[in-house]
């Protein structure tokens, strides 16, 4: 008698990742954005930012206003020194009256672009320069990132494979003493002889500590907009139907919830969505006479439909059905079904 030989199942495959690899990883990925936060950038603030432009062209108005100054009393060092000497002598020769005039000439000229210099002014920066600035000093940085691996194939190319070994290990061994550690990504504060340097740039002012408010509950969304949003629709459809009008478009309902003060952050693009979350239906509206006739509205009977009732006309505008039974003892009177005109145009 035989049996049929036991069919030995495979032992099933180990999931999760390893603890040694996962720490590895996570290390990886936060030097990585550390990295990359400070490659970027954003190490620097805006205020230091601006205050190194202010700075840098501050010391630039000064050397020019200290160069135009050098040379001007040379210039009339030069010019008294012949006037001395004309004094002296009684006159000049042509051509150190030459050099009187042109030594007048250039200390006149030095004199008047040092008025035109005048006093330095902070100017007034756009974010634009600050930007501008920031992406130069990414570019510095990135580009000191290139040079340590860089090095690293040169000295493998030049002299061992081992360097490139070596520095494998080292930057696992980084990543493994990161470990889930995240590195705290922070903008440094501005240097304070950088603060001294430029004092006519107003500091950026700390937010005022003030004492923490109690707690409120936060109100929760009961759906009042929605019921809100329902009404007005209601009552601007059931309007347009007694026009004869087969339904509103989205740009008409929106201009009638703002004019009331009502939904002004939305616009026709994010309007529709809204309408269908409050359980409006929203389809492509023709309407005889709007411009355009064809765009996306609320339909007068998709709104009936989805209401289960039909569109309730505002208070104001309801018709006074009441009958004086002495004036009309018939009971000839309208009835007060509302029985919907039909529609001027179809959507």
């Amino acid at each position: 008698m035989t049996t049929a030989p036991e069919t030995t199942q495979p032992p099933a495959p180990k999931t999760g990742t390893p603890p040694t690899l996962a720490r590895t990883g996570a290390g990886a990925g936060h030097i990585a954005v550390a990295l990359a936060h400070w490659a970027g950038g954003h190490t620097i603030g805006p205020e230091e930012i601006t205050r190194r432009i202010v700075k840098a062209r501050a010391d630039a108005h000064a050397a020019a206003v200290a160069e135009h100054a050098r040379q001007a009393r040379a210039a009339h060092k030069k010019a008294r020194r012949l006037r001395q000497r004309a004094e002296l002598n009684g006159g000049l020769v042509p051509a150190d009256q030459t050099a009187l005039v042109a030594a007048d000439h250039e200390a006149q000229r030095h004199d008047a672009a040092i008025s035109a210099l005048g006093e330095f002014t902070a100017p007034v920066l756009d974010p634009g320069q600050i930007r501008h600035r920031r992406h130069r000093t990414a570019a510095a940085r990135c580009l000191v990132l290139t040079l340590p691996p860089t090095a690293v194939v040169a000295g493998s190319w030049m002299w061992s494979g081992s360097v490139f070994l070596f520095s494998v290990v080292g930057a696992i061994g980084a990543c493994v003493a990161r470990g889930d550690r995240p590195f705290q990504l922070t903008v440094r504060p501005v240097p304070a002889e950088l603060i001294a340097a430029t004092p006519h740039v107003l500091p950026t002012a700390p937010a005022e500590v003030v004492a923490e408010p109690v707690a409120e509950p936060v109100a929760v969304d009961a759906g009042a907009w929605r019921e809100e949003l329902q009404l007005a629709v209601e009552q601007l459809v059931a309007v347009a139907d007694l026009d004869g009008r087969a339904g509103v478009h989205v740009s008409d309902i929106l201009a009638s919830l703002q004019q009331s003060r009502r939904f002004l952050g939305a616009t026709t693009k994010t309007l529709p969505s809204t309408l269908r979350d409050a359980g409006i239906p929203t389809e492509v509206v023709k309407i005889k006479g709007a411009v355009p006739p064809s765009a996306l509205g609320v339909r007068y009977d998709k709104l009936a439909q989805a209401l289960g009732h039909q569109p309730r006309l505002p208070a104001h505008l309801v018709p006074d059905i009441t009958v004086d039974e002495d004036a009309d003892p018939a009971g000839e009177y309208p009835s007060p079904d509302h029985s919907p005109a039909p529609r001027a145009a179809t959507g």
